[in-house]
């Protein structure tokens, strides 16, 4: 027996997923944008203190364009653990998350907590309660977009072993449009980019306030400064002023449109306003321009091509987005089995549920019980 055409599924990411109910048979569900539990800041790794160093480079021998975040990777789950100066070198004390909070909002929450879902909807890895002793399981990678870096194994390392990891190589990926790195940037006059300078020294002190002042003088020195704007929005979203941060998002994507990291925080921004179609559009042209390196694109465009009930579009972001971020973002996986409840494919939907329920988080187990319960009174016994 099929389920009830009248079902309708709607992700929102105002309401709570404890008081979902997704197979009402009348009325709305709702369940939100969250890719996940937001990871608090890593505890303390059982090996404490240890330092791993290193160089990236490109294909050529050359440093990379632009600093170089070193993510370390134990069991799947991928935490950063720093950057690269500008010349490729590292040095990181492994555990330490990455010391600049606003350096990277799609790993953790902002420096204060944004309502209503928001913080959920940022993403991020569930936490861990240690690092492995002798680092089994681990490998240590660099992230840029548009590149892939060779990965060292880290697996038996102990901590009186050299920290040289040596030279790890960043291959440049074909069709990518995107960049993480600005053209405007190389025209800003010299003032401007003091500016950017005092500001980004300000947000490493924690300093928001003169943070702001600089960064509004850079842009008012030089309107289009991309990366300006962008920091400009992160440290507006920091502090929870979202009109604002939006605001300079869009000035960011209106200076370079083919600068990446922009779009990804508006339309994190815009699906917790359930602005279905322009977290579609910001969704698509993300994949269009890199469509390895951003896989929350994927997850939020699934969410969005959901609610616009365009399924089979929203099935085939879900399904990239299983492919390129379950382990970090296993919610992925339960937005598609939402999906496929949706088709009328209740087998695999129900065994995405049931994958769910494993890592699914103390306050949604309930909800997915149920929504499994409902699901099998309609799969017709083997």
């Amino acid at each position: 027996m099929p389920i009830s055409a009248r079902t309708v599924f709607r992700f929102s990411a105002a309401a709570s997923v404890a008081t979902a109910v997704l197979f009402a048979q009348s009325g709305t569900s709702a369940i939100s944008t969250s890719s996940g539990p937001t990871p608090p800041a890593v505890p303390g790794p059982t090996l404490t203190g240890s330092v791993l160093s290193g160089r990236f480079t490109l294909d050529d021998g050359s440093a990379p364009p632009e600093r170089v975040r070193v993510e370390l990777t134990c069991n799947s789950i991928a935490r950063p653990q720093g950057w690269t100066d500008a010349k490729g070198n590292f040095s990181v004390q492994l555990g330490i998350n990455n010391p600049d909070e606003l350096a990277d909002l799609s790993y953790a929450k902002a420096v204060e907590q944004p309502p209503s879902g928001m913080a959920q909807a940022v993403g991020g890895p569930p936490s861990i309660d240690v690092i492995p002793r002798d680092l089994a399981g681990c490998e240590l990678s660099g992230v840029l977009p548009g590149y892939r870096s060779k990965v060292v194994l880290l697996t038996g390392h102990r901590r009186l072993d050299s920290p040289d990891v040596g030279t790890l190589v960043l291959h440049r990926l074909a069709n990518v449009e995107g960049l993480t790195t600005s053209a405007t940037t190389a025209l800003a006059p010299t003032t401007a980019r003091k500016a950017l300078d005092r500001a980004t020294q300000a947000i490493r002190k924690r300093n928001p306030e003169e943070a702001l002042k600089e960064l509004k003088k850079a842009v008012e020195i030089y309107p289009k400064y991309a990366l300006a704007w962008f920091d400009l929005g992160r440290v507006y979203e920091s502090r929870k002023h979202f009109k604002e941060a939006v605001e300079a998002y869009r000035h960011s994507v209106d200076a370079d449109d083919k600068y990446l990291y922009p779009y990804e925080r508006l339309y994190i921004l815009t699906a917790s306003q359930e602005q279905w179609p322009q977290v579609l559009e910001l969704t698509n042209r993300v994949i269009r321009l890199d469509p390895y390196d951003f896989p929350r694109a994927y997850y939020f465009s699934a969410i969005a091509n959901l609610n616009l009930n365009d399924l089979d579009a929203a099935e085939k972001s879900a399904r990239e987005a299983v492919k390129l971020d379950l382990a970090a973002n296993p919610r992925a996986g339960y937005v598609l089995g939402v999906i496929l409840a949706r088709k009328q494919n209740l087998t695999e939907a129900s065994d995405l549920l049931r994958a769910y329920l494993k890592v699914a988080n103390s306050t949604e187990v309930d909800m997915v019980k149920r929504q499994l319960a409902e699901l099998e009174k309609y799969i017709p016994p083997k």
